[in-house]
């Protein structure tokens, strides 16, 4: 299976502090580091680790962090002939403060080519080459007419929802947009905080059934819970509950996106169970917690121990 990426990629740089910065208030910085990152590659990457075969689509700049981006797509073994060039653009960057706890703060320079990606700018042989589309929907118009031509080729569709839609405003996201995306869906997955967010409800079931009754979404819905795990929602109705492995954070930084990225290499290329998918994500992410950086999840290796030994 071969998968496409298309969304956010960025480059981070993390800073370690004593506390985070607040209004007026001072913090001292530990350490810092500069990382590959943006959500939707970071997924990618994590797939790509496992030996997945894999290729990125966005639209970056011609400046050092448009060439950061490049480099660490390339290293990582992803395909990058889908990337989209404009001359003196300005790529995606954000500043991270995370503190001693693992808790952070994320400020963003959007540039001026991640989010002016035009839909006549794709390549159209995407929609033939790869079988799977993952995206989180940034940018929003190019990704639903992406996700709406893989759709009726038959492909599979997976949107990961990082933050509430009314924060995916600022990456255009629409309401029509966001009640028209449901339709290509095959794996929705967000965070229970989030899905709490767009519903207004406290109770999983209800909340399901609000994504169920007011988007008329027929798909799966994967959920990542924080420290209580992550479950999954199957169109049958069927729950799977899996709770989180019990280990100490230094960074929480990409941690969704090695879960979301390790189960859809454990699903739909290794073709094991939900069950099965479930747990490993759970892993992937519980490692990923425990390093510094967006990319630091683990190698196919690293995650069998892991899930063998139970840490």
């Amino acid at each position: 299976m071969k998968i496409l990426g298309l969304g956010s990629i960025a480059v981070d740089r993390i800073f370690t502090v004593d506390r985070l910065p607040v209004k007026d208030g001072f913090s001292n910085i530990l350490d810092e580091k500069v990382y590959d990152g943006g959500s939707c590659a970071n997924v990618i990457n994590q797939i790509a680790m496992y030996g997945g075969k894999s290729a990125f689509c966005a639209k970056i700049g011609s400046d050092d962090t448009s060439e950061v981006i490049m480099s660490g797509l390339k290293k990582s073994g992803i395909d990058t002939a889908y990337m989209i060039k404009k001359e003196n653009g300005v790529s995606t960057s954000t500043v991270i403060y995370v503190d001693q706890n693992g808790d952070k703060s994320i400020l963003t320079r959007v540039g001026d080519c991640l989010l002016n990606l035009s839909d006549d700018e794709l390549n159209p042989d995407i929609f033939e080459v790869f079988d799977l589309l993952y995206t989180d929907f940034i940018p929003s118009r190019a990704c639903l007419y992406a996700a709406r031509e893989f759709k009726k080729r038959g492909k599979k569709v997976i949107f990961n929802l990082q933050v509430a839609p009314v924060v995916m405003k600022g990456f255009g996201m629409t309401d029509e947009i966001f009640a028209e995306l449901f339709k290509y869906l095959d794996i929705f997955n967000v965070s229970f905080s989030t899905l709490r967010d767009i519903s207004g409800l406290s109770e999983l079931e209800e909340n399901i059934s609000f994504m169920r009754k007011t988007y008329s979404y027929e798909g799966t819905i994967v959920l990542t819970m924080g420290s209580n795990g992550a479950c999954i929602c199957t169109p049958d109705g069927k729950t799977i509950k899996q709770p989180a492995f019990k280990i100490t954070p230094t960074d929480t930084t990409g941690a969704g996106d090695s879960f979301i990225g390790t189960f859809i290499y454990m699903y739909f290329i290794r073709n094991e169970s939900l069950e099965s998918s479930l747990s490993f994500s759970n892993a992937a992410a519980a490692i990923t917690c425990t390093r510094k950086g967006a990319r630091s999840g683990p190698d196919w290796n690293e995650l069998q121990s892991f899930v063998k030994e139970g840490f």
